[in-house]
């Protein structure tokens, strides 16, 4: 009987979804339920989570938290952008219910109700947010931001026709566009982080950026080079899983350069010099459809398969006071930014068909829609009439 009852606490009713959380290399998020099966273990989780909620003040953090996952879900969740199915109705019960302790033993339960598929959910957005909520960059951004763009400003020029210059001199390299990338909204940083893999802030690398627009590929190579001679980029801090390239055959060119030296090049001029070199960085079509193809199923998913361009994302050391006490030490960490380069026809592409930004943001919609409400879309096409009692309330 002894043995029986060892067995059962260890083994039988061992919660072995949790196993997907660690060996399946799954986000906690997709798991599909919780471990917390009364008050006291609810309080032990949610306090070793990071929020001791017996604290009032914290309570009404953890409260806010997750109002803004029903609101966050509301927006932008329950519609079904494919138009597929029904709009779905947090039921009311959820709705109301702010006692992040209940969540979490309604999340637990074994029994697949629809109680317990909307508290995954609701938990599933509100992890989430904690994560960008509590982003230590969040509080340094401006400084951030400043600092990484300072790097690319100081060799920027402009003329009187408003076109803009990469250096100065017989050097410069005329540039078709310099964008600086916006800042993510939060709710656009909530719904990026919601179809990551891995689910939090450290993940996202395109929060600062730049775009630049040449006028040709041989520009791409010519501002490649400026950034490595003048060091505007550290290339020592390059993340190279994120380097990607579909528009410039790098192998080809260095061909190409290297035939370029067997021609008597007295006769020749720049511009002879550029259509011999642009022949050699095409990518044939079919390699370059293979190429963006990886790319997507490395990085992103919900990219266009149409943009072509040159992406990488290095680190820059920033050096920060404290933006509230100034007396306390300077802070010193490393933080990432993108940069995309690519030609005008690339960036014209990059506007038509898939590379669409709306395209883009309902693909990702699409994507969290499912993954935080799966359990939810499940249950009511198995108990459709659950939907219309929900309506009614």
């Amino acid at each position: 009987m002894e043995l029986k009852n060892k067995l059962e606490k260890n083994f039988l009713k061992f919660p072995f979804e949790l196993f997907d959380a660690i060996f399946s290399q799954k986000s906690f998020i997709d798991i599909e339920r919780l471990n917390v099966h009364d008050r006291e273990s609810g309080l032990t989780f949610i306090k070793n989570y990071g929020y001791d909620v017996t604290d009032p003040k914290i309570a009404e953090t953890v409260s806010a938290i997750l109002s803004e996952a029903k609101t966050f879900i509301q927006s932008y969740l329950l519609e079904d952008p494919e138009g597929k199915s029904e709009t779905l109705v947090i039921p009311p019960d959820i709705l109301c219910n702010d006692d992040i302790v209940s969540l979490l033993i309604m999340a637990s339960e074994k029994e697949k109700t629809l109680e317990q598929a909307w508290a995954c959910a609701i938990l599933r957005v509100a992890h989430t947010i904690t994560h960008v909520e509590n982003d230590l960059a969040k509080s340094f951004m401006p400084g951030i931001r400043n600092q990484i763009y300072k790097r690319f400003s100081a060799h920027l020029n402009g003329n009187s026709a408003g076109g803009y210059f990469l250096g100065t001199g017989d050097d410069a390299i005329r540039l078709k566009l310099f964008e600086i990338k916006n800042d993510k909204s939060r709710d656009s940083l909530i719904l990026k982080l919601l179809h990551k893999k891995e689910n939090v802030t450290a993940d996202i690398f395109d929060r600062v950026g730049v775009r630049i627009v040449t006028y040709t590929k041989l520009d791409i190579i010519l501002v490649l080079r400026y950034f490595a001679t003048n060091h505007v980029i550290s290339f020592a801090n390059i993340k190279p899983s994120r380097t990607k390239n579909n528009v410039v055959n790098i192998p080809r060119f260095i061909e190409g350069v290297e035939e370029l030296k067997s021609h008597d090049l007295s006769s020749w001029s720049q511009d002879d010099v550029a259509e011999f070199l642009e022949r050699y960085l095409e990518i044939p079509p079919e390699e370059k459809e293979e190429i963006t193809k990886r790319n997507i199923e490395e990085t992103n998913l919900y990219s266009s398969t149409s943009y072509s361009s040159i992406q990488l994302t290095s680190r820059l050391l920033i050096t920060m006071e404290d933006p509230i006490n100034p007396a306390k030490p300077i802070y010193r960490f490393f933080f990432p930014f993108e940069v995309q380069i690519l030609d005008e026809e690339s960036f014209t592409e990059s506007r038509s068909g898939r590379a669409n930004h709306e395209e883009y943001k309902k693909n990702q919609t699409i994507a969290a829609r499912k993954r935080v409400l799966t359990n939810v879309i499940r249950y009511m096409r198995q108990h459709p009439w659950e939907t219309e009692v929900a309506n009614e309330k």
